[in-house]
């Protein structure tokens, strides 16, 4: 059976690169069966550029576009598409990025070959090629060809590839919500993120690949959302996440959430176990340094 997929991009203030990331998405060799785009109550011309494209694309039937009523903020303007969503995939967009037009046709195609996958994240090219502000971590993973199975261990509770690259099934989006609600700050003391609750929900169910090969181009500037929040918080982004002042308190907060997590059928007991382990390892090394 062909599976259905959804695209949710949460939009603010993105009149500057808005228009390539829709024009990347219209252009897919796979069309997404519906795009639904959310405006945070943007200041800039963001709303009509979004508009515009659906009416001269004639893409009413399958784009749904609307202006939020309040600022909702990213994370949970994110989280709320979500809830929106009804089929099979969902994708992840950011507004000012551009994607290959295999990127859904290849992720749709690693889901129809692996029932065991609930979440797949790319690889992904940089545009300037040779910047320096967003990083690309590597993923402890058993590999099979290009695809992945990424490792619940120590190193992968932080999020190495961004939301931007993530799609998933509808089948964990009970999970992620849980994730979100349970464990609420990052590895730098900041807010749960829509992405980094996916990530784990995936690393704890064991459910969570990786495809090494870039489907898409990410932006990399100074005025991104992300760069925004580290801007606003410089203090929390000192040396990687690891060794910031806020490592132990987010390895707490998943011990605590696997020690006490209502619906433990929800997760691996494997998985869970091996990073109960490791994080009370990790954790008694941090408070008692040799």
């Amino acid at each position: 059976m062909k599976l259905t997929s959804t695209v949710i991009m949460a939009a603010f203030n993105g009149s500057k690169y808005i228009y390539d990331q829709l024009d990347s998405i219209a252009n897919q060799k796979l069309k997404p069966t519906k795009v639904i785009i959310r405006d945070d109550c943007s200041t800039d011309d963001t709303e009509t550029i979004v508009k515009n494209f659906i009416f001269e694309h004639d893409l009413q039937d399958s784009w749904d576009f609307q202006v939020n009523l309040e600022r909702k903020g990213w994370r949970d303007n994110f989280m709320d598409m979500v809830d929106q969503t009804n089929t099979d995939i969902v994708f992840f967009a950011d507004q000012d990025d551009i994607w290959n037009k295999n990127k859904i046709s290849e992720s749709m195609k690693c889901f129809s070959e692996n029932d065991d996958m609930e979440v797949l994240v790319s690889d992904y090219n940089f545009l300037p090629a040779d910047q320096k502000i967003l990083p690309k971590d590597t993923i402890d993973e058993v590999a099979d060809g290009d695809v992945g199975q990424v490792i619940p261990d120590l190193h992968n509770l932080i999020i190495r590839r961004d939301g931007c690259s993530m799609a998933f099934k509808k089948s964990i989006i009970g999970p992620l919500e849980e994730v979100y609600a349970g464990i609420r700050s990052d590895s730098n003391g900041l807010d749960q993120a829509h992405d980094q609750a996916t990530w784990l929900a995936g690393l704890m169910r064991e459910s969570l690949y990786h495809v090494n090969q870039p489907l898409m181009v990410h932006r990399a500037h100074l005025d991104s959302t992300w760069q925004t929040v580290r801007k606003n918080n410089r203090s929390l982004f000192v040396g990687l996440p690891e060794e910031g002042p806020n490592y132990i308190v987010f390895l707490k907060s998943i011990q605590n959430f696997l020690l006490h997590s209502y619906s433990y059928s929800r997760f691996s007991k494997q998985a869970q176990q091996k990073l109960e382990k490791v994080i009370a390892e990790e954790i008694d090394l941090l408070a008692n340094p040799v």
